[in-house]
């Protein structure tokens, strides 16, 4: 049996059950393990540089996902979910760890602890 083309989102079907895959799936599963990867890594830092740490580790995953969708060639306006987007996600959840305590402080001076 001859495997099915990867690049053919159309035709795919996965050979033990024979079932359509979504090709939002595997995007969305990779950045889920990329995301808590980066958490798991930037866990092992003190707790004051878990943000700065979790934001830097995020940031590279972004640029490793806008570098590999460019070597792979993928369209940057795809119907679904595309390593550029997971480059996106990585980016906008990294600038949003490196900076939630600031905005929490600014938005909640009593609630964050700030002055």
């Amino acid at each position: 049996m001859r495997m099915p083309d990867p690049w053919n989102w159309i035709r795919w079907i996965d050979p033990e059950d024979r079932r359509p895959i979504s090709p939002d799936a595997e995007h969305l599963v990779r950045w889920g393990v990329t995301v808590a990867l980066c958490l798991f890594l930037a866990s092992l830092y003190p707790p004051e540089a878990v943000p700065v740490m979790l934001g830097g580790f995020l940031l590279l995953a972004a640029l490793a996902a806008a570098v590999a969708a460019g070597l792979r060639g993928e369209p940057l306006f795809a119907p679904h979910f595309t390593r550029w987007d997971e480059a996106a996600a990585s980016a906008a959840l990294g600038l949003l760890a490196w900076n939630g305590m600031e905005l929490l402080r600014g938005l909640f001076p009593a609630v964050a602890g700030g002055p």
